[in-house]
């Protein structure tokens, strides 16, 4: 299946699922402490299906996976399909998009060696080389076709029309270089302020900034959904040794019964350290969303007040946006925590409960 098909395929599904996403209730609002382990499985199914949910939802993962996420959320067999999603789906899917995208990079690069050194192909190929996953896929299928036809008009002489810089603009990105949260934002803004020349600075300012901002996003929304997913498979598959180790307790005796249950209890220790650090590893994701959302808001502040040429409007309306969008990182967070916390717990109690049945 084409990009183009697979995307068309999500939007027509994505109508339908507007109405999964009305009506499900969230885990937020759900039961979220196992009371006993019978009803583990159950407990951990909202859940699930909600880490499902935000990959289906989520524009910074790949289409691939994104597709593969709202196919089993659709899926009228349910949490079977929800089970298969983490069972093999997600992985197949992820290394369609991991190809994929690297047959992206590569034909860009090979683009961008070619290109004349003045034309708008070669500078538009070596800004998608910085930018994000989707945004070289986005070169990729139109991008670099608008570059030709710019080229074509102006004889390959590409040109940047860029604000005319103020001292105060330099200044900031000097800030921005320091202090802000974004890993690849702090290093575009040190290359512009490394070259020494007054155009990268404003290149930074019209192109290099939001492109960084994207790509630290990008980074952080793939990885905390991949780890979240990872860490829900492990601890499925935990809760379901466990439980099939207290079945072997109930229906044996003797030494057999003392190994079951020993069994039981070594799986529900694992389930109560593994999400114990789950919780501890989310509460960590939460403080960089939070640095982001913090500094998004100083950003917006900024822009307000800045007397300069540069585009601040355009700069302010991302700046809201970025606030918003890390704010609702951060709140994920807290619930994913939370959730791990109690499971944590619960996983604690069941184990504390199968020591206290002793020896039958």
């Amino acid at each position: 299946m084409g990009r183009h098909t697979l995307l068309r395929s999500i939007l027509v599904a994505a109508l339908a699922f507007g109405a999964v996403v009305a009506t499900s209730a969230t885990p937020a609002t759900a039961e979220t402490t196992i009371t006993n382990s019978s009803t583990a499985l159950a407990a951990l199914a909202p859940w699930r299906r909600d880490a499902v949910r935000r990959t289906a939802t989520s524009t910074d993962v790949s289409a691939e996976l994104r597709a593969e996420a709202l196919h089993a959320l659709l899926n009228p067999r349910g949490d079977e399909a929800i089970d298969e999603y983490f069972a093999t789906g997600r992985d197949k899917a992820m290394a369609r998009a991991l190809e994929r995208e690297g047959n992206n990079l590569r034909y860009i690069q090979e683009i961008n060696r070619y290109a004349p050194t003045a034309s708008a192909v070669k500078f538009t190929s070596g800004k998608a080389l910085t930018g994000s996953a989707n945004a070289q896929d986005e070169y990729v299928q139109s991008g670099y076709q608008l570059a030709l036809e710019a080229d074509e008009a102006t004889n390959n002489q590409h040109q940047e029309h860029l604000a005319r810089l103020a001292g105060e603009d330099r200044a900031y990105v000097t800030y921005l270089a320091t202090n802000d949260p974004g890993v690849q934002v702090r290093a575009a803004a040190k290359r512009a302020l490394e070259s020494g020349d007054d155009v990268q600075i404003g290149l930074f300012f019209k192109y290099y900034w939001g492109m960084g901002a994207d790509v630290d996003r990008e980074t952080f929304r793939r990885t905390t959904l991949h780890q979240n997913e990872i860490w829900h498979s492990k601890i499925y598959a935990l809760t379901q040794a466990a439980l099939a180790a207290e079945k072997a307790e109930r229906e044996s005796s003797g030494e057999l019964a003392r190994k079951a249950r020993l069994d039981a209890i070594a799986y529900w220790d694992q389930i109560d350290q593994q999400s114990g650090q789950s919780s501890v590893d989310w509460n960590a994701e939460k403080g960089k969303a939070d640095a982001q959302a913090a500094m998004w808001a100083l950003v917006a502040q900024h822009a307000r007040a800045a007397q300069g040429e540069q585009d601040w409007a355009a700069i302010l309306e991302r700046a809201n946006s970025s606030n918003a969008s890390w704010a609702d990182e951060a709140a994920w967070a807290v619930a994913q925590a939370k959730f791990w916390q109690d499971t944590a717990a619960a996983a604690k109690k069941n184990a504390d409960d199968a020591r206290g049945r002793g020896d039958r």
